[in-house]
């Protein structure tokens, strides 16, 4: 497969794009026979391939070594690798096997540059891509210092040298750029707010573009960072998600053993109740899209189960407005959260369940409100939170 024939396929305002994104001058009037040739002169360049590559993971890059002998078939699990290496203009899909090949062009080029100084290189971007990855998900705007927590994890550089790091890195690649806390009018900010930053703010840049930083520190408040262990990044940049966590866990065996689907589904399923979560929409609306895809539910009591385990996964999605925390997690830390716990049993899940009944019953499935949603909750029985307190002295006070 021919980079130069797979650009063939883009519109010229898609071509000059990309044209703008390598910093390209002076393409807008080129016919587009002419733009491809410059674009790929451009791309196909030692140093231009070199710097792009060297942000592969370690997996996007074991499958990058693979596809350049031959086709590979993708697995559920390599899913967002590849869908990556695409982006990244380093090779494409087959139309009728849909298995991943790298472009002849970009492997003759790969195996020139393919030495220990480029393998010590991506070792460490390629760990910077996944903290970058989790930072895109879970936080959206960062100081560079909490960066730095996830990036020694793994690598043992200083700050300044893993800042110099993210400054050579391509734009188009990391999405996101430093600003000092001046550049933004932040420099009065409290040094004891967890947004201060000595060294700069990491922003997502599409953040700035959709003018949206304003209302996601409104609702990120004054909320702790979430630091992450090695396997969660790995778990979130590889498959989109926490797989390991118990609650997705315990829904993905559901799907599978429940509602007879192969793990492929489920794992799909499963990304689909976090990227919901995470957007704020209620665990109802997977049951909606389910039924879309003609999923088939055997009955009321398997609906409700299937609720109580969507709710308990919501409660344990790392969302961006809480820094990465979990619902759960901020509630057993008695913080001040915008979207509550959904626990099973009290009125934030009545609630849910009560905005999501005329959804349910349009299905044919009857919201189980009086049965256990809003069950009494008495004076003197465990906080149905999960703090541990009696009722009385927890939520249930006046």
């Amino acid at each position: 497969m021919l980079l130069r024939e797979h650009l063939e396929e883009y519109t010229k305002e898609q071509l000059l794009k990309q044209a703008r994104s390598f910093e390209l001058r002076k393409c807008s009037g080129l016919r587009k026979a002419a733009l491809i040739e410059r674009i790929f002169e451009c791309f196909c360049a030692e140093d231009m391939l070199r710097s792009r590559l060297v942000c592969l993971t370690k997996e996007q890059m074991i499958l990058f070594r693979k596809a350049c002998d031959e086709p590979q078939d993708i697995s559920i699990n390599e899913i967002v690798d590849s869908m990556q290496l695409h982006m990244y203009w380093l090779g494409a899909f087959e139309e009728l096997s849909d298995r991943f090949c790298v472009f002849e062009e970009v492997s003759a080029v790969f195996k020139r540059i393919d030495d220990e100084a480029f393998k010590t290189e991506q070792r460490k971007k390629g760990w910077m891509m996944k903290c970058v990855h989790f930072f895109i998900n879970c936080y959206g705007i960062a100081p560079v210092e909490v960066i730095y927590e996830l990036y020694r994890l793994k690598v043992k550089d200083t700050i300044d040298e893993m800042i110099a790091i993210l400054w050579e890195m391509p734009l188009d690649i990391v999405e996101s750029c430093i600003f000092p806390m001046r550049s933004l009018g932040l420099q009065d900010w409290p040094k004891d707010d967890p947004i201060y930053s000595s060294k700069g703010l990491l922003i997502h840049i599409p953040i700035l573009e959709n003018d949206e930083a304003g209302d996601l520190l409104d609702s990120q408040m004054d909320k702790e960072f979430y630091i992450p262990s090695v396997q969660q990044i790995e778990e979130i940049c590889r498959i989109g998600y926490e797989e390991n966590s118990l609650a997705y866990k315990k829904l993905q065996k559901f799907f599978m053993s429940e509602l007879d689907l192969s793990y492929e589904q489920a794992v799909t399923w499963c990304l689909q109740v976090w990227v919901n979560s995470c957007e704020g929409e209620l665990p109802a609306e997977v049951i909606s899209e389910m039924s879309d895809a003609d999923v088939v539910f055997k009955s009321e009591k398997q609906m409700n189960e299937l609720l109580g385990l969507l709710m308990d996964a919501h409660n344990n999605t790392r969302m961006k407005q809480n820094r990465g925390h979990t619902p759960n997690e901020l509630t057993r830390r008695k913080s001040v959260c915008r979207m509550p716990a959904v626990v099973p049993g009290s009125s934030h899940a009545a609630a849910m369940l009560r905005d999501a009944a005329p959804q349910l019953n349009e299905l044919g499935i009857p919201a189980d409100l009086e049965g256990s949603a809003e069950k009494k909750i008495y004076p003197n029985a465990p906080c149905p939170c999960g703090s541990g307190k009696k009722y009385k002295k927890c939520c249930g006070r006046k």
